[in-house]
């Protein structure tokens, strides 16, 4: 109940168990919900339904399909450089790479429940968090990961971390969860949009984001976004009333601008204080938008539903439409 609350509005699950669309094209990979992308440098990772992993190699010009080892939806990705990589997916599913995704490793986690976000500290510290409060963490690179279950039993949004000691959880409900001692224990926060399960009201809170040390956000449902100075109090600085009210789903920070993403197309920017957030002027679809990434040189992407993908080469200034081409293998000349 808890976790189809959360995953419902996050529209990830509306592809569970549902593998097509009303058109298709001739390379169905294509076609397919995305709901994470990855950049180091000049390359890119796309990940989505249907256990699809989309890799270029020349900032989004040309795209080929890495071998995956899951038919299950993935959600999330993280890679610390060009070689080392990790994606987090439905029923537990966590995947590695050492070669850039030339192979992928599944890894065992002792869990079907949802993975939803990941994120690493640093090349040692990492967590994976999900549905029905679970937490994944590894102290050894992504080797071996141990679980842990919060209380409360809600689908956890997202986590983020300032440095190894503080970070923060949030999810359904509108909960806020910080920790001063890197995740060995989690206290929950006041929240100005927390409400109770029997109140039939939902407030999810999808992402979090932490530009620096002493600033963090929290986006979620009806375009509701927090801040926090130091991250002990939390304020509402967008809610209803102040512009579209689709949910928010994914958010970044790139020089000195902060992104955000969201439900049928919502696109919004603001800048570094984060007070002030205004519709970005772009052709995005009436799709669900789910992820936004910056890398260097200008990049930027953004993935959503139905193979939708932005890109901007003008560190977002302007944004178009990728149109994914895939790399074909050259046919074996006859002899």
């Amino acid at each position: 109940m808890l976790f189809s609350l959360l995953v419902s509005l996050l529209l990830i699950a509306q592809c569970i168990g549902n593998q097509a669309f009303a058109a298709q094209p001739k390379e169905p990979a294509l076609a397919e919900n995305f709901y994470g992308v990855s950049i180091v440098g000049d390359h890119v990772w796309i990940v989505g339904y249907y256990g699809t992993i989309l890799y270029s190699q020349n900032r989004g010009q040309t795209w080929r399909k890495q071998k995956s080892p899951t038919r299950n939806a993935l959600f999330a990705s993280h890679f610390l450089d060009r070689q080392r990589g990790w994606i987090a997916g439905s029923y537990g599913t966590l995947l590695r790479t050492d070669n850039g995704g030339e192979s992928w490793q599944a890894v065992p986690t002792g869990t079907t429940e949802h993975l939803l976000r990941l994120t690493f500290i640093d090349e040692q510290s990492g967590w994976a968090v999900g549905s029905r409060a679970l937490a994944l963490r590894t102290h050894d690179g992504g080797r071996k990961w141990t679980k842990s279950q919060l209380a409360g039993g809600f689908t956890v949004g997202d986590i983020g971390f300032i440095d190894p000691q503080r970070g923060w959880l949030a999810g359904e409900f509108g909960v806020i969860y910080r920790t001063n001692d890197g995740g060995d224990t989690w206290n929950k926060q006041p929240s100005p949009v927390e409400v109770a399960f029997a109140s039939g009201e939902n407030r999810n809170l999808f992402a979090l984001l932490f530009p620096d040390r002493a600033t963090g956000f929290a986006f979620g449902l009806d375009g509701v976004i927090l801040k926090t100075a130091g991250g002990s109090d939390w304020q509402v600085v967008r809610d209803k009333g102040s512009g579209p009210s689709h949910h928010l789903f994914a958010a970044t920070a790139h020089n000195d601008r902060l992104w955000a993403v969201g439900e049928r197309g919502i696109f919004l920017q603001a800048a570094a204080d984060g007070l002030d957030w205004r519709p970005v002027k772009a052709a995005t679809p009436r799709l669900t938008l789910n992820s936004i990434a910056f890398g260097g040189s200008g990049l930027g992407l953004i993935v959503g539903n139905r193979g939708t993908v932005l890109r901007s080469a003008n560190d977002g200034a302007t944004w178009s439409t990728l149109k994914l081409q895939l790399d074909r293998p050259p046919e074996n000349s006859k002899p």
